[in-house]
């Protein structure tokens, strides 16, 4: 939430063959029904050695079946097998089979395609810890009924933190080619990244990456284009171009209890579409392709500190973005449609600038008490320089939070936290003025757990409202300020009966009603009123390793309209059912749980259908 950047990944792994982390075997699969919505996933991954030769297999299946007035059905299917022969210390060869499988049942452009490589590769350590792997190999292709097949070769290459005298070395090569004429898909990627320890606790790290990725497509090609070129199907090529620069400072146990780290970063990224077949008869400004440029300007400064009874953590962030949509000239069209597709793609440029200062600390006041504040600043200036785009706008958040926790006793803590964002949109053109608002939020919860030995609680209750205010609300009878006000109620408890038989509860309440506002009087005229519940209680024994819990599923939402001042109902909606849950763990290498619940549903006082949801996971590590 509070950071740009995020935690920055010096270098992204995009290997294949290079195999220097070998991951556990495990197996994965679950089953979703919620609704009319099917949903089935399952994996595995497969690791051996045996003697010098190695197998890894890697397998994963996603299906989705939605069940409605017209059903629908997505697959997805991807397997990887990769195996190699060491002969010595550094060299070994090796093969990899991979073949990906995607199909949709809607008619979308590409609801059909697939993709199958074997290649053979070798792999060469010219000295420790750096690595070479060439590959050449096969691949078949298939998009919307064209399928397309030829070599496919390139080279990856690994230097995996090399030192060099104070100097430690992270390098990654990738260079891959897929020749499957009439098409060509490309991938150039290289990392570098150069980390210098000056101390033990101070640290700069460098790092540079070029990566550009060529994918050729198919779409439907117009009567003209089938005629002309005789083809059914005509291309696109994307080509995406990322170039990055990054310099980061660590400094550790800076005077005693602090720490600082600043990172710097410049982005340039380019996306680049061509058509392959075009008429330069066809005189419209619709045959142009375009280009878009992003230019990316990123700091970030972190300040910590810690000590046995107080941490703290200042965040400042800065970024600059740049966007420019240009079109490409094409010989034998009219100048005219050039500008004017031109100003068209120009209208999309657009700047932006983000600036934002978090603040996170925590202050241990006593052995009981424990004091936090978080608080989050930014600021976003959208600006486009074409006359006739008007979504120029400035935007402003700030959000603050503080909690007071005190342990009362071994087992109950109690808590209370009081949270308020504000947000400012304002739009600097008179077109769009009338979207500017100013929104308010307050919440405040209070609650507490209890953990006891055979009983265990937690509770909340949170009262939250939500004012919106429109700048112009008096001039624009179509934009109206509101309010929308919360109460909220939740319980989760366990009460431990023996040593096999527990009795568990969870369950909650909302009630929440929308208005009309008048921010100056602070008065509201109710128009919605909603009620929630939710109440889940089972009992829960446990045999042979296995945790077996039945119970009931109660929801419940009622809306409320009014006439004047008086609540009306709108509109029920009622499910009740039985519930049931199975969980096997044994250890940490195997999990197993399945939930399901069957519902008899009510709407409107009148009885529609009965409805079974079923949720099965389960995960294997061997």
């Amino acid at each position: 939430m509070f950071s740009i950047l995020l935690s920055a990944q010096e270098s992204p792994d995009s290997l294949e063959l290079i195999q220097t982390v070998i991951l556990p075997n495990v197996l994965k699969t679950s089953f979703e029904k919620q609704l009319n919505t099917f949903s089935l996933r399952g994996g595995f991954l497969f690791n051996t050695s045996m003697n010098k030769l190695s197998l890894k297999v890697n397998e994963n299946y996603y299906s989705t079946f939605v069940r409605s007035t017209t059903k629908s059905i997505r697959d997805e299917q991807s397997l990887a097998v990769l195996s190699s022969y060491l002969f010595s210390s550094d060299f070994s060869i090796g093969s990899e089979i991979i073949n990906n499988i995607f199909s949709d049942s809607r008619k979308i452009e590409i609801n059909q395609a697939s993709v199958s490589n074997a290649v053979f590769f070798s792999q060469y350590l010219p000295m420790e810890k750096i690595y070479l792997t060439p590959f050449l190999g096969y691949t078949n292709n298939r998009q919307i009924g064209e399928n397309d097949s030829g070599p496919v070769y390139g080279i990856e290459g690994l230097a995996d933190e090399l030192a060099v005298d104070e100097f430690i070395f992270l390098s990654q090569l990738k260079f891959r080619n897929e020749d499957i004429s009439p098409r060509k898909n490309t991938l150039r990627n290289l990392q570098l990244v150069i980390t210098n320890y000056f101390q033990p606790d101070v640290s700069n790290s460098i790092t540079a990456g070029f990566i550009q990725n060529r994918k050729d497509f198919y779409f439907t090609a117009d009567s003209l284009i089938s005629q002309t070129f005789d083809v059914s199907n005509n291309i696109q090529s994307r080509t995406e171009s990322n170039y990055l620069i990054q310099d980061r400072l660590i400094y550790n146990n800076l005077f005693d209890d602090f720490s600082l780290d600043l990172l710097g970063r410049l982005n340039f990224k380019s996306i680049d579409r061509d058509t392959r077949y075009r008429l330069n008869t066809l005189q419209s400004s619709s045959v142009f392709d375009t280009r878009i440029e992003e230019f990316r300007i990123e700091l970030e400064s972190t300040v910590a500190y810690s000590s046995d009874s107080f941490d703290a953590l200042i965040r400042a962030n800065y970024a600059e973005r740049e966007e420019k949509h240009l079109t490409k000239r094409f010989e034998g069209i009219d100048e005219s449609f050039f500008l004017e597709r031109s100003e068209s793609e120009s209208n999309k440029n657009n700047v932006s600038l983000l600036a934002s200062l978090s603040i996170t600390s925590g202050w241990k006041i006593s052995k009981r008490d424990y004091l936090s504040l978080n608080f989050f600043q930014s600021k976003l200036r959208y600006d486009t320089p074409s006359l006739d785009n008007n979504d120029d706008r400035d935007e402003i958040l700030s959000i603050v939070r503080l909690k007071y926790s005190r342990f009362i006793n071994s087992l109950f803590e109690a808590f209370i936290t009081v949270e308020g964002t504000l947000s400012h949109v304002v739009y600097l053109f008179s077109d769009r003025s009338s979207n500017n608002n100013l929104n308010r939020i307050l919440a405040l919860t209070t609650g507490g757990s209890y953990k006891g030995k055979n009983i265990s609680s937690m509770n909340s209750f949170t009262v939250s409202a939500n004012y919106t205010v429109y700048d112009f609300e008096d001039i624009n009878p179509n934009y109206r300020s509101f309010s929308y006000r919360q109460f909220t109620a939740l319980d989760s408890s366990a009460v431990k009966i023996d040593k096999n038989l527990s009795l568990i509860f969870y369950g909650y309440a909302k009630l929440s009603e929308q208005g009309d506002l008048k921010w100056a009087s602070f008065s509201t005229k109710p128009v919605r009123f909603n009620e929630e519940l939710m109440a889940e209680p089972k009992a829960s024994t446990q045999f042979a390793g296995f945790i077996f819990a039945a119970g009931a599923r109660f929801f419940s939402l009622r809306t409320f309209k009014y006439d004047s001042e008086e609540k009306i109902i709108d509109s029920r909606y009622l499910s009740m059912g039985p519930i049931c849950e199975l969980t096997k763990t044994l250890g940490t290498d195997l999990f197993v749980r399945l939930i399901g619940w069957y519902e008899f549903i009510t709407v409107n006082k009148i009885d529609q259908k009965e409805q079974t949801s079923l949720n099965l996971q389960m995960s294997w590590s061997f």
